[in-house]
């Protein structure tokens, strides 16, 4: 608790390595090469800037240090899913992630809160009975739905029927990139920083202009989405940008009803902020400040940890009222269900 007020990290991670797969898996896939494939880049350089906490009591004690109350977890190892071209290998391993995290979770359900993962990719009617097994068994407070898909964007109309669904339940739909080589499939980049750099946040902008444009959001009035880990200062540009394109071109995004700006500002759509960003003070002039979350990104190897929290809360040049509501109010908004 920070001056009083309950912070709630809207995006925290799971450490879901491959050791857990193996041990939970059935039987016939614990034997495979690797569980997930990567992009061949040692992210961790050697197991020097590793953080993940070996269990949740080390999971809880760093929240306590970073002054974290309610935790909000996605996967890591899971990030990986949608690479997974193997129907029935995606949905065994979607539902062990989600098992596991239950357990992991359940060392204080108050504190620790999951996200589902899903087999959209491989699967609609699957990923709809895992999002439902998972909110209605196992505790899950949302679903994650990767970025990346080999040969569909992830507003497509085969997905259509998973966000209805979700619509219909209350269920909140969180988009979320690997932070791999999915936008470089034939090589552009030498080397790991090049790749992370146009990853999460170029991503999201086709994650964006797919949800938008394909009028999923007018089509499921009570969708509410939210796009994570990509920063927030791409915001106000891209509503711009799609407003001017659109202008020109609205008959090839039929159902829409208002403008791009208008359904980014309609209060269904989230948006994660990083702790310094300097371009969140202005964000709130064209995006809604009861949208904008708190993401720690803990215990990836590029998060602030331990200083996510104060690196926000210590600011000058934001306002309590914001802070409380980045912190706490929105992202009890976002999921829907109230965290204290």
């Amino acid at each position: 608790m920070k001056n009083g007020m309950v912070i709630i990290d809207a995006d925290g991670h799971a450490a879901d390595n491959e050791a857990v797969y193996r041990e939970r898996l059935p039987e016939q896939y614990r034997r495979r090469t690797f569980i997930y494939s990567g992009d061949g880049f040692d992210r961790h350089q050697n197991g020097t800037i590793t953080k993940a906490p070996k269990n949740p009591a080390q999971n809880l004690a760093d929240n306590d240090r970073e002054g974290i109350d309610v935790q909000i977890i996605y996967p890591t190892g899971g990030l990986m899913l949608s690479r997974v071209r193997e129907p029935d290998y995606a949905i065994a391993l979607a539902q062990t992630y989600n098992d596991w995290l239950r357990d992991w979770c359940s060392a204080d359900s108050k504190r620790l809160k999951g996200v589902a993962l899903v087999p959209l990719h491989v699967d609609v009617r699957a990923a709809i009975g895992e999002m439902e097994r998972a909110i209605s068994k196992l505790g899950a407070v949302g679903v994650m739905v990767n970025t990346y898909d080999r040969s569909r964007n992830v507003a497509h109309r085969d997905f259509w029927p998973f966000y209805e669904e979700c619509a219909r339940q209350g269920v909140a739909v969180a988009f979320h990139a690997s932070g791999s080589d999915t936008l470089d499939p034939i090589g552009h980049f030498e080397n790991f920083l090049q790749i992370h750099t146009c990853s999460h946040a170029p991503e999201q902008l086709l994650a964006c202009t797919a949800v938008i444009y394909s009028g999923l959001l007018e089509k499921y009035q009570e969708l509410r989405v939210a796009f994570l880990e990509a920063g927030i200062g791409w915001v106000p540009f891209w509503m711009e940008h799609m407003d001017e394109e659109y202008a020109f071109r609205a008959f090839e995004a039929p159902l829409l009803k208002a403008k791009p700006s208008e359904y980014m500002a309609c209060g269904r759509v989230f948006v994660s902020c990083e702790p310094e960003e300097k371009t969140l003070r202005y964000v709130p002039e064209f995006f809604p400040e009861d949208n904008i979350l708190f993401a720690s990104d803990y215990p990836h190897w590029d998060g602030e940890f331990p200083y996510a929290v104060s690196n926000l809360a210590d600011r000058n040049d934001i306002s309590v009222e914001l802070k409380r509501k980045i912190f706490h109010d929105n992202p009890q908004r976002f999921y829907g269900v109230s965290f204290g």
